[in-house]
């Protein structure tokens, strides 16, 4: 395949990225990393779905992570967009309030924070 200036177009939102980067801030991995860990039956499916091993990378990044800046995998796209998606009906079940958690984050800054990421893990259509 020849080079193609097309392929590496860059990126409007995040200036010396490729074109399709995606930028997770630290509160967006902490409301992932919560996520992961209070649906363990949503975390087993996804498993069957792109293997253990790609749960254990996604999930793993998370905690040590302040920031990450990268272009989603198809994988990546269904494991971080389902999560966020099953974390989301889990906390209106559950009725969460807006007290602070744990890591010093709102209920609701990790609300909005996976509502981003189910926007921005979307499928890509070319």
């Amino acid at each position: 395949m020849a080079y193609n200036d097309d392929m590496f177009r860059e990126s409007k939102e995040y200036k010396g990225s490729i074109e399709g980067t995606v930028k997770f801030d630290k509160e967006t991995c902490c409301a992932l990393e919560r996520a992961f860990n209070l649906n363990p039956e949503a975390v087993e499916q996804l498993k069957e779905v792109v293997g253990e091993k790609n749960i254990k990378t996604f999930s793993g990044i998370l905690p040590s992570t302040e920031e990450m800046k990268f272009v989603p995998s198809e994988e990546m796209r269904t494991v971080y967009g389902q999560i966020a998606k099953t974390e989301l009906k889990r906390m209106e079940e559950q009725e969460e309030n807006n007290e602070d958690l744990s890591c010093g984050h709102s209920v609701e800054q990790h609300r909005q924070a996976l509502v981003v990421v189910v926007e921005k893990m979307k499928p890509t259509l070319n």
